[in-house]
């Protein structure tokens, strides 16, 4: 997942990012960030003008990665260079100097944060009716024949053919759900084996310790290996997510419970009519959970309390969240959180990325 601007010294970027477009014959997605704006006009004469092209920004495992080219004329003192994530100065490492024409990676160990501005960062044409998802540096595309696996630069980098695949997870194991069963690969594509057969589970969840599923009256609890260690019993069984709890939508209702399957809470909301899908995230800060709601709407809460709401131009099928929102139907979008890391080079210059 990435950005592409191109910076030069004076000009302070201030304004909105646009759609990105995904080149859909590679699936490589290259994207544009048009900003606008001038400061500091006084200064425009000074120093020495030169080119930053941020390619990408990732979030990764409570790592923030920017990928960019620096295209000179001058080498850049890194030492001298400040790094902002949302405002507050972060430390960083990278190489001591970047030199002109060379591709670089910055890296900021940051815990994530849920802002207040989103837009869609790029859009992958896969097909229709698809469930697409990303972790641990991969985006994972789920459709009616099978799953495929692509790197954040958007290269495929396997496919496995799969019968009536319905849902995907991640922890110890990569898990596929097909009509029958719970399906175990390793991050490299190679099938492990497969458990929970014949128990009507229709969503799945997972971290490295468990995995989760539900039926449409049973909350299923394994280890990551497939053994069961619980079941609870639920009513209209909908979607299983991983926060800082196990969140299972039931109707138009969200319960929480511990790791093993001990209840903490429950809460409904007006707003909620027609929930298809939940999502949460581990590495978060707080306790967010992302309700998609009547395949339109992004519905967003901070354990029981409503935060906001985000309007889709989609229609939507499936919402996951890992560094961003990913939702998908027809095609994976993927939408930025309101993060922003804006870099500070040595000449003064100043390079705005959105996560």
């Amino acid at each position: 997942m990435g950005l592409s601007t191109t910076a030069a010294y004076g000009i302070l970027f201030t304004a909105s990012i646009m759609m990105l477009v995904t080149l859909l014959n590679s699936l490589i997605y290259s994207y544009t960030l048009t900003n606008q704006g001038m400061e500091n006009r006084s200064e425009i004469l000074q120093g020495s003008k030169n080119v930053i092209e941020i390619d990408r920004i990732v979030y990764n495992s409570s790592k923030i990665e920017i990928l960019g080219y620096n295209k000179g004329p001058y080498t850049l003192d890194m030492n001298s260079t400040t790094l902002l994530v949302n405002g507050s100065v972060v430390a960083f490492t990278s190489t001591a100097y970047w030199y002109t024409g060379e591709y670089e990676k910055i890296f900021v160990n940051s815990s994530y944060s849920l802002g207040s501005y989103h837009s869609i960062q790029f859009k992958m044409d896969v097909g229709d009716d698809v469930i697409a998802s990303a972790e641990r540096d991969k985006i994972y595309i789920l459709n009616s024949t099978g799953v495929t696996a692509y790197s954040y630069e958007g290269s495929k980098v396997w496919y496995k053919e799969i019968e009536e695949p319905l849902d995907i997870a991640y922890g110890k194991y990569i898990y596929v759900l097909n009509s029958t069963e719970i399906l175990e690969y390793d991050y490299s594509g190679d099938y492990k084996g497969s458990f929970a057969e014949n128990l009507s589970i229709i969503a799945i969840a997972a971290n490295d310790t468990r995995v989760y599923g539900i039926s449409n009256t049973t909350l299923y609890i394994f280890d990551s290996s497939g053994n069961l260690l619980n079941q609870i019993s639920i009513s209209q069984g909908r979607d299983v997510a991983i926060g800082k709890y196990v969140y299972v939508l039931e109707g138009n209702e969200v319960y929480a419970y511990t790791s093993s399957g001990t209840y903490v809470y429950s809460f409904t909301d007006w707003r909620i009519n027609n929930a298809t899908k939940i999502a949460a995230s581990q590495s978060m800060q707080g306790s967010f959970i992302f309700i998609l709601n009547n395949h339109n709407e992004i519905l967003i809460y901070q354990d029981k309390e409503f935060v906001q709401d985000i309007e889709l131009e989609e229609f939507a099928h499936n919402i996951d969240v890992y560094g961003k929102i990913y939702i998908s139907s027809s095609g994976l979008y993927a939408m930025d959180m309101g993060y922003r890391v804006k870099i500070v080079d040595e000449f003064g210059n100043e390079f705005y990325g959105y996560l």
